[in-house]
């Protein structure tokens, strides 16, 4: 596999699709609730390899905690949902076990001593005279209500992923060195104007409407819905002592965590501890009552009629349905305080809405659609005169020295930086994330001859990412993946 992707890479574009996760010195944040279905230790499942709750609540701290410190602790949980920190650590997280499965299937492994090895030689957990301290690291671990297991496998995955990508490793050839390093030299001088998205406006009329409808009517389907016989196994009357509380937070204590990540008292969390209890009390006889009801000896509880996704189930349930026929009776799963036995009556495939059905949705898509052709008009426009272009970079811009462009953030700054120097044009546009950029190069220069090394190392960079996205998405095709989180939605991208 990795010779074809040697073979197909397209070496001239840079993809970042991993981070790498920084293990030490970074605080926690509280996250919100999220809901992780029924797997109670795993936020998802890819292939063979799991991603355990302990590994995300990780990533996404040390990931919010790099933030912080990039912006001067000026970063908050409303910032981290805006940018989406949570699914782009999932995602992430993803991208590593994909690795990890590709790993696993090549015999590529990490052994116990060379974690070992790794964990010795990090800086904060040597003393003065540079030896390991056992004391530094139980503290770690503890300031972030971890187990020494769950750090060293996340630790172990790490490594064996940086195996992986070492066999990715390639050098630049004479020829792209030539290629690029003209490219590399060049240093822009620019101006340009935003053409906001957000700023055009658009009206839409009935008829203009119906037509769009008509022309996208498979876009706009019916949900699937399900006719479903529902026999609720209850927890309401079980009884249960202290001693048994107890006994279950002690094993399970690492579920209940505050909002900094840290593990709660039993009397913090008593209420969800009980609840679970009580459910775990119950298992037994919810796959007791499956069987009696398989065989007709109970009846429903209730027989519903749900649209995929009704949130009446969990997202995991919905993930068996989705897989399941009729006829099929699915094991007792847990919903809130009680488990549900389900029985797939019937199956009702999504069919073309009609029109008044479809016209919220299509209505945004038909204004969403104008706005991008008003957008082009503007964009065509505004390329006919430069005498507006109002805003311009203190210094000029370059390939090998990024730099964030007035009014613009990182990300619409780098697709318009590529864009400059992937072309030839004196004036041109590109789109961005929320509209467009028009701009004219008013001066370029060529800079000092570039460091021989640091040209390879942007080539190689450049070459070594375009073969790990590949990679990842020929893996993508080949595992599956199970994500069990409910309230964080996540697209993988490439």
């Amino acid at each position: 596999m990795i010779t074809w992707m040697q073979n197909n890479n397209k070496y001239l574009v840079v993809t970042i699709w991993i981070a790498t996760i920084a293990f030490i010195g970074a605080g926690f944040v509280g996250w919100g609730s999220v809901d992780f279905g029924s797997k109670a230790n795993s936020v998802a499942k890819v292939g063979s390899v799991d991603i355990p709750i302990s590994k995300y609540r990780f990533a996404y701290n040390n990931q919010y905690a790099q933030f912080s410190q990039k912006m001067g602790g000026k970063f908050d949980k409303k910032q981290a949902e805006e940018l989406g920190l949570g699914k782009s650590v999932l995602n992430n997280l993803v991208n590593e076990a994909l690795l990890l499965n590709f790993a696993k299937d090549n015999g590529i492994i990490t052994s116990d001593k060379e974690v070992g090895l790794e964990i010795a030689n990090i800086p904060s957990f040597k003393d003065n005279s540079g030896q390991f301290n056992k004391d530094f690291y139980n503290n770690f671990l503890k300031n972030r209500g971890m187990k020494a297991k769950d750090f060293e496998r996340i630790l172990k995955d790490e490594l064996t992923t940086k195996k992986v990508l070492k066999l990715l490793n390639v050098k630049p050839l004479a020829l792209e060195k030539e290629a690029m390093s003209s490219t590399f030299k060049i240093a822009d001088k620019i101006k340009y104007k935003v053409l906001k998205l957000n700023d055009v406006k658009v009206e839409v009329n009935e008829a203009e409407l119906k037509k769009f409808w008509e022309e996208h009517k498979l876009n706009y389907m019916s949900s699937t819905k399900y006719d479903l016989d529902l026999l609720w196994t209850e927890s309401k009357d079980v009884k249960i002592t202290d001693a048994d509380i107890e006994s279950y937070y002690k094993a399970n204590s690492f579920n209940y965590t505050d909002k900094d990540g840290k593990v709660l008292d039993l009397n913090e969390t008593k209420e969800q501890v009980v609840n679970d209890v009580k459910l775990s009390k119950i298992k037994k006889q919810a796959a007791v009552d499956r069987s009696r009801f398989k065989k007709g000896k109970i009846k429903a509880t209730k027989s519903v009629s749900l649209k995929d996704g009704d949130d009446m189930l969990t997202a995991k349930i919905w993930e068996e349905l989705k897989s399941s026929k009729e006829g099929v009776t699915l094991k007792p799963k847990a919903v809130k305080d009680r488990y549900v036995t389900i029985k797939v009556v019937s199956i009702v495939k999504p069919k073309p809405m009609i029109f008044e059905e479809a016209k919220e949705q299509a209505q945004k898509d038909f204004a969403k659609s104008q706005q991008q052709d008003k957008l082009d008009s503007l964009i065509k426009e505004s390329l006919k005169s430069t005498t507006d272009f109002n805003l311009e970079p203190k210094e000029f811009i370059t390939l090998s020295k990024f730099q964030v462009l007035p009014e613009l953030t990182p990300q619409d700054s780098m697709l318009v930086s590529r864009a400059i120097f992937g072309n030839s044009k004196k004036v041109d546009s590109v789109k961005i994330s929320k509209g467009a950029v028009v701009y004219e190069v008013v001066e370029q220069k060529l800079l000092d001859d570039s460091n021989e090394t640091n040209l390879s190392s942007e080539i190689a960079t450049i070459k070594n990412s375009e073969l790990s996205s590949n990679l990842i998405k020929e893996l993508s095709s080949k595992y599956s993946t199970e994500v069990y989180v409910k309230d964080i939605k996540w697209v993988i991208q490439y």
